[in-house]
């Protein structure tokens, strides 16, 4: 669906408020400290080349947001990727197309630093994000699968 009152601009440090509160309100929980450390990691370490967008409505509302960074052989992985961490919409403005628009910017602005490859994970049992990562034409990597361990 077309949203076009909808601006897609880079994230800025500035954002964290509305970001926590869009992801409050999908999530229907507090994640304040992953926030706060992926912020700082973004907006201050300077590690990191921006690459994390948010959706503003017409009166500059952040209603939407895509978080990534950009990696160089991290986990022993040589080919230039970058990664998807997070990815939210303000359940009042879900089925608008902004998700969408989200990761399509994302994915153009990625393109432009000349990134070939963008890894995420997903719960297999999250029909619903699944269906956002298919929609997207993210596949299951054949690389790369991961690992855990129960403890």
């Amino acid at each position: 669906m077309d949203t076009p009152q909808i601006k897609i601009r880079l994230m800025e440090d500035e954002d964290f408020d509305s970001v926590l509160r869009i992801d409050e309100k999908v999530l229907k929980t507090s994640r304040r400290e992953y926030y706060e450390q992926r912020f700082e990691m973004l907006f201050n370490s300077g590690e990191y080349l921006l690459t994390s967008l948010v959706a503003e409505d017409e009166n500059g509302n952040v209603v939407g947001f895509i978080m990534g960074a950009l990696y160089i052989g991290e986990f022993g992985i040589t080919s230039e990727g970058a990664s998807l961490d997070t990815v939210g919409v303000d359940p009042y403005c879900q089925k608008q197309g902004i998700g969408e628009r989200l990761m399509s910017e994302f994915i153009d602005h990625l393109r432009e630093l000349e990134v070939k490859k963008i890894n995420t994970l997903v719960d297999k049992n999250d029909d619903m994000m699944m269906r956002y990562f298919k929609t997207n034409r993210f596949e299951p990597s054949k690389n790369i699968i991961n690992l855990e361990r129960k403890i």
